[in-house]
């Protein structure tokens, strides 16, 4: 079906709501917005190290799997944010996946313009890349290609080393942090 079709068909109505085209106006890109905050996601921090020493570190929930064999990942970072340019060919990152306790990591990695790391206990990983100390899982990786994709840039990540310490993961959905009932 082309886009023309999809502008010219009749509106659609699910459950009471008008979809919507999101590049209409401010409104549509609003409730564009909220219907993707109903993916329920993990957060990640991705961790790394600029080329002038200085550590690295934001909050994503844009992470997913993409390949087994290759063991590949992806998450996209936004353009306006300040570490944009340190996630080139090859650069060494991590993937840390934070546990349901670490809310607090996500808010001070999530912020531009602060020392994120103070007060953060990390380990040196490969090449010397913080890992973020009670996380639910790491992923060590290098970045394998990147594309760009919009207002974002998709990292995609090829993995050299994981670990799973099976914690309750911290969930983010509909705009607010959550965990597992139960856990």
């Amino acid at each position: 079906m082309n886009s023309e079709a999809l502008h010219t068909e009749s509106d659609l109505v699910l459950d009471g709501e008008v979809g919507l085209d999101p590049s209409k106006d401010e409104d549509a890109r609003r409730a564009f917005r909220d219907a993707l905050g109903q993916f329920c996601t993990g957060v990640t921090t991705i961790t790394t190290v600029s080329q002038a020493g200085e550590q690295i570190g934001i909050t994503a929930s844009s992470f997913n799997s993409l390949s087994l064999d290759p063991p590949l990942i992806l998450w996209s970072i936004a353009d306006i944010t300040p570490s944009f340019g340190c996630f080139s060919k090859g650069d060494p990152f991590v993937v840390n996946v934070l546990a349901a306790d670490q809310e607090g990591l996500a808010m001070k990695f999530a912020q531009s313009g602060t020392d994120k790391f103070e007060g953060v206990r990390t380990q040196p990983g490969l090449r010397g890349i913080p890992i973020i100390d009670g996380c639910v899982a790491y992923l060590e990786c290098e970045v394998d290609a990147r594309h760009p994709g919009g207002d974002h840039d998709i990292i995609v990540g090829r993995v050299h080393r994981v670990f799973n310490l099976r914690k309750a993961p911290l969930l983010f959905h509909g705009g607010a942090f959550h965990s597992l009932p139960g856990r």
